[in-house]
């Protein structure tokens, strides 16, 4: 497999050019996948359509923009979401509590090629006990302050430098909007854009948040990339390969005299993706990480693929969806070489369920659910998953890659839990969306015997507004 997946990496890359950024203009919180429609169906507001709303627009800040030229405009976002959990003695232990985001941006372009761009963003929880800090609470921060020379979308070149959100392909590097806080990065993007081909470099470091203040990267905490496509290669389809390289001073180590060591992983990856084949959209990815962490030598790889059927002739547009994700574990803590694979940078919420309590790390899920659409801006989703270790020695991890429980003899089994989801979102006008979910995790075998084996349930409702102009 890994000498497979060399092989196509590199024809892919010889043979394409890139696609940058997926990023595109979704409300808020993003689902399973960024830029084309999610094959879970969305895990946050549909989007916005052009079609009348049966109840008014409610925009301050559009109408203070309909008075300003075009070259100066202004941007809100607020979210207010609240969420708990109960018999959650399995992985995590939070009570109910609010959660409160506000951002507000400033967008000036004073000619078509160039424009600067910053938001400010608070973030904060009320009634959570303890009071943990990020990711719920990032009180005013800057969240982006960048500028950009050229547009990805129109014109043949651009570069983006400053602090900005990246979104490749959400599985390894992307935004996690789902977040209280959101992520952000400091670095340097540049686009070639020349009909459907596109070639995209990246060079950042990733925002660590502070509870109050402007938050700064690590210093030698970086990640380069190259990231590539091509669209139309097969019908509807794109193909994207990608090489990245991730740097940092300190990380832990296995078997070795010294505790931590310097990373230096590479990535090699390619995606093909495509939507609105008969109505049928899918997505296959595969990812190969090489390197060293300290004297380890690094050695993992994972894949995730899906897809998802609409029928949109019949009435509430129903529509079923699949999936599996696999990442590769650690058969052997001691033996120097870290078969973990790592997912860096993702934005996890929905593909492992909406609870986000695991990741793509030493993992096998499975994933099947329908939604329906009872109105053209109400859409309902329910699925059910399946999770099993990759290794039992391995741990279970977490969407951050924490450590939930370990067994490193491998005793307890390699059933992780099963996952039923149900949500839906309604657009009350073009600004504000409403959200209502909730998951329930059983644990497996695994977590009964590492753990005291309790459910975990996780319920939200959430409420959000997008005013003026798109700042991200």
């Amino acid at each position: 497999m890994p000498k497979l997946l060399r092989v196509a990496t590199l024809l892919l890359v010889c043979g394409v050019a890139a696609r940058l950024s997926a990023q595109y203009d979704k409300v808020a919180a993003l689902g399973s996948d960024s830029g084309i429609t999610p094959v879970g169906g969305p895990a946050s507001a549909p989007p916005v359509e052009t079609y009348p709303y049966g109840l008014p627009d409610l925009r301050p800040t559009g109408k203070l923009n309909d008075h300003l030229p075009k070259w100066l405009q202004f941007g809100l976002e607020e979210r207010m979401r609240w969420e708990g959990s109960n018999n959650s003695g399995s992985i995590t232990h939070y009570d109910t509590y609010l959660l409160n985001r506000f951002r507000f941006g400033t967008f000036l372009q004073p000619v078509s090629w160039f424009r600067i761009v910053a938001q400010v963003q608070d973030a904060r929880p009320f009634f959570e006990r303890p009071n943990v800090g990020p990711p719920n609470e990032n009180r005013w921060d800057l969240k982006l302050a960048y500028a950009q020379i050229g547009d990805p979308e129109k014109q043949a070149f651009s570069i983006r430098v400053g602090r900005q959100e990246i979104d490749f392909n959400s599985t390894i590097l992307a935004n996690s909007e789902w977040r209280n806080q959101g992520r952000s990065y400091d670095g340097v993007v540049a686009n070639v854009h020349v009909d459907r081909v596109r070639l995209g470099v990246v060079a950042a470091s990733v925002v660590n948040p502070l509870d109050e203040g402007v938050s700064h990267h690590l210093d030698g905490n970086d990640v380069y990339g190259l990231y590539a496509g091509i669209d139309r290669v097969l019908p509807r389809s794109a193909i994207e390969p990608f090489v990245l390289w991730r740097v940092a001073p300190s990380v832990a180590v296995e078997d070795a005299p010294v505790k931590t060591g310097r990373l230096d992983e590479k990535a090699y990856g390619f995606r093909v993706r495509g939507r609105e084949i008969s109505h049928l959209d899918y997505r296959f990815e595969l990812v190969e990480e090489r390197g060293s962490a300290g004297p380890n030598e690094i050695r993992a790889w994972a894949t995730t693929m899906g897809a998802g059927y609409q029928v949109t002739a019949m009435r509430w547009r129903p529509r079923v969806f699949g999936g599996f994700d696999y990442a590769s574990g650690d058969k052997n803590p001691r033996d120097g070489i870290r078969n973990t694979f790592d997912t860096m940078y993702p934005t996890a919420h929905d593909r492992f369920g909406i609870t986000d309590q695991l990741g793509w790390q030493n993992i096998m899920a499975g994933r099947v659910g329908a939604s329906i659409e009872p109105h053209r801006r109400w859409s309902v989703t329910g699925q059910y998953l399946d999770f099993w270790l990759a290794s039992a020695t391995d741990a279970v991890y977490n969407s951050s890659g924490g450590v939930i429980a370990r067994d490193p003899r491998g005793r307890s089994g390699r059933h992780i839990g099963k996952e039923v989801d149900f949500y839906t979102w309604y657009e009350v006008n073009r600004e504000i969306h409403v959200g209502v979910g909730v998951g329930h995790l059983l644990p497996g075998a695994t977590l009964a015997h590492i753990t005291n084996g309790a459910s975990y349930t996780y319920p939200y409702f959430a409420i959000e507004m997008l005013d003026g102009k798109r700042v991200h």
